[in-house]
């Protein structure tokens, strides 16, 4: 007969406890555990992000190319309009006609118009300085043969005193021949910067005249503008410009007759704009066909506005 030892009360304790950690598969770690198992970790939840709603640009009609290119074209033409008006003032030192000064600094060699008012270009006011050099001039400035670089030239409507747009840079080369019945400009211009508007920036470039005039009939100066061609650019588009027959403009009139022909660079065909008494047709361009324009049309007074913001 085997005898079983006797068991003390502390082992008995020790072989109970042990049988309970392995019941519990480890000891000390029961309550994690079931605590794990009670309580599992539960992601956060986060909501998907809707990507911001997008409307593409609505491309321009032909049209519309059309009246924004005539639109560049014209107002580029009336800025060259400056060219001759500098050209005047080059060297020149007293009364400006109408009002204000213009003032010649030879040592300087600058050319400064203080609020001037001419008779020849009656309808803006121009103010600012440029410099001036290779200056020929006889003692009455009836000829007058100048090279005026970095213009910076406010010019302003002399009715309304509204500020019409500012030369910032450029280069001009001519000659201005004057008589009694009025004046005669030939001229190239480079670089021209000009603003018209918070932030409508033109460049002219490669601009030529060898016939421009403003002669006086009744007091009043009527403007002609023949053998010009230039290329305007907006940041955007860029045109050549040409005139194809004279630009005849009398007084405060818009042209009553005259041809210009502008094409885009990139287009398959020139647009062509013929100015009658307040009237202009546009044919070619964009849209190859021809229709006639008041000065009072919405879609031309529209493109007008745009090129000047």
């Amino acid at each position: 007969m085997r005898v079983i030892p006797h068991l003390s009360s502390a082992r008995v304790t020790t072989l109970a406890t042990l049988s309970l950690c392995l019941a519990l598969s480890a000891c000390g770690g029961g309550g994690d555990a079931d605590a794990v198992a009670d309580n599992p970790q539960i992601p956060p939840v986060t909501q998907p992000v809707t990507p911001p709603v997008t409307t593409p640009a609505t491309p321009p009609t032909a049209s519309e190319q059309d009246l924004a290119g005539f639109a560049a074209a014209w107002m580029s033409y009336q800025m060259l309009a400056s060219v001759n008006m500098l050209q005047m003032a080059a060297g020149g030192t007293g009364s400006c006609g109408l009002g204000g000064t213009v003032a010649y600094d030879a040592v300087a060699g600058a050319s400064t118009l203080d609020q001037c008012h001419t008779r020849a270009f009656p309808y803006q006011v121009y103010s600012g300085r440029s410099t001036i050099s290779q200056l020929v001039s006889n003692a009455d400035r009836s000829q007058v043969s100048a090279a005026i670089r970095s213009p910076s030239v406010r010019v302003v409507s002399a009715g309304t005193g509204a500020l019409e747009y500012t030369i910032t840079d450029g280069e001009i080369t001519g000659d201005v021949v004057s008589s009694e019945s009025g004046d005669r400009f030939s001229f190239t211009a480079t670089g021209l910067r000009i603003r018209a508007g918070q932030a409508s920036d033109y460049t002219i470039s490669n601009a030529g005249s060898t016939s421009t005039t403003v002669v006086f009939r009744n007091g009043q100066p009527e403007r002609t503008s023949n053998n010009l061609v230039y290329t305007v650019s907006n940041g955007t588009s860029t045109w050549q410009v040409t005139v194809m027959s004279p630009m005849h403009e009398a007084g405060a009139d818009r042209p009553d007759q005259g041809h210009l022909m502008i094409v885009r660079l990139g287009a398959l065909q020139a647009l062509n704009a013929t100015f009658a008494s307040n009237s202009i047709t546009l044919s070619g361009g964009e849209t190859g066909t021809t229709r006639p324009l008041a000065w009072s049309d919405a879609g031309l007074q529209a493109a007008l506005a745009a090129g000047r913001k």
